[in-house]
């Protein structure tokens, strides 16, 4: 008996679910490893990430940082799209979760560093948006605590969705 590969699927053309669950598990550690390397790679240039950032640097990188959290808070406000649960399959849904949670820890990790590129730029941004940055970041914790536990109804990611998009254009009006 031969074995198929993951991408043949299944004999009736659906993907095989440990081939795709095999395929999330690589994605989510080629993620964290490419954290990792950034962490690694900003260390060794000398950058530690609590330190203050010369301006230039800090405002350069907190509109990257904004410009791509945006696109990844809209790539979730239309992840959002209703679907009918009778249609979407057990592995649809794993894949829909898990494609939720990385995006949701990659804003994670953006608002953490445009809150710390807000600190370098502290006091020619207001207090207030450095508040609401950690609050955000607050809010993205706490909503993957819950997402960890499997909790189907996310009643809080439309306010979160809301709250992150209007802290990047606040951000970009202040910067």
């Amino acid at each position: 008996m031969s074995e198929k590969s993951p991408e043949e699927g299944t004999s009736n053309g659906s993907p095989d679910s440990a081939a795709v669950l095999q395929s999330m598990t690589l994605l989510a550690t080629l993620s964290t490893a490419e954290e990792v390397r950034e962490s690694v790679a900003e260390r060794r240039a000398g950058r530690d990430p609590a330190a203050q950032t010369p301006s230039d640097l800090a405002t350069a990188r907190l509109l990257e940082a904004r410009k791509t959290l945006l696109e990844l808070l809209m790539q979730l406000v239309l992840g959002r799209v209703p679907l009918e649960r009778d249609e979407e399959g057990k592995l649809a849904h794993a894949v829909r979760h898990f494609d939720l949670l990385m995006k949701l820890r990659r804003a994670e990790r953006l608002v953490k560093t445009m809150h710390q590129n807000l600190l370098s730029l502290y006091p020619e941004v207001s207090e207030s948006l450095l508040e609401e940055a950690r609050e955000v970041h607050q809010e993205i914790r706490a909503l993957l605590d819950v997402e960890s536990a499997e909790d189907e109804n996310i009643s809080a990611l439309p306010d979160l969705l809301e709250r992150g998009i209007s802290f990047a254009v606040w951000t970009r009006h202040e910067v």
